[in-house]
């Protein structure tokens, strides 16, 4: 089996850091502890959620209980909630602000982009631009 790496390159400051400048963020296979892309340091100046403005939101539109049917605005996709975090509440990481709740594919797609329209759109031209089969339907879609 593989001996884990010492050290990590973080996705934000582009430092290679010790193995434990890094969060446990989830589990893989065999129980191995699998950490966060970005360093605690870097991770410490995200923009966090506004928390009185997540208590009131959480209390006006609480978050579907387990077993409820959830449809995320964002994918549309419709299911029935099952575990506790496919359910998340959005915000920006530009001014803390909430956005609701989303499913976590969204949650993590929208992160992914860093909250920048800018990404998206260019990834929406790639789309329409790469993809032959759904080009047409894509160009009709937008227009």
């Amino acid at each position: 089996m593989a001996e884990e790496k010492n050290t990590k390159v973080c996705r934000v400051c582009k430092v290679e850091k010790d193995i434990e400048a890094f969060a446990p963020n989830q589990y893989g296979k065999n129980n191995r502890v699998l950490r966060r892309p970005v360093c605690r340091e870097c991770y410490s100046k995200k923009v966090k959620i506004n928390p009185k403005e997540k208590k009131d939101y959480e209390e006006k539109h609480p978050r579907p209980e387990i077993g409820e049917k959830f449809t995320c605005p964002i994918c549309n996709k419709t299911f029935i909630r099952e575990h506790p975090n496919d359910v998340v509440l959005d915000h920006s990481h530009i001014d803390g602000s909430v956005r609701g709740w989303v499913c976590s594919s969204c949650n993590t797609s929208i992160g992914k982009f860093n909250d920048d329209p800018n990404i998206l759109k260019r990834a929406i031209k790639w789309i329409i631009n790469k993809g032959s089969k759904i080009k047409m339907f894509l160009n009709n879609f937008l227009s």
